[in-house]
């Protein structure tokens, strides 16, 4: 069982890097090489996308 908090704040290639990692290691196909990944966060800080909008759309 992996726990990651604020996995929301980190960079999506972060996520992959460890699923690559855990198929290299776990020798195996399945999803983060079948190991349980609980990702937390706090869904309240990130902000919405708003497609070519401004800081001011944004906030």
């Amino acid at each position: 069982l992996i726990l990651w908090d604020k996995a929301l704040m980190q960079h999506w290639f972060t996520h992959e890097a460890l699923d690559h990692s855990l198929h290299d290691i776990c020798n195996s196909d399945a999803p983060f090489g079948g190991i349980t990944v609980v990702f937390s966060g706090d869904f309240q800080q990130t902000l919405s996308v708003v497609p070519k909008g401004s800081p001011e759309e944004v906030v």
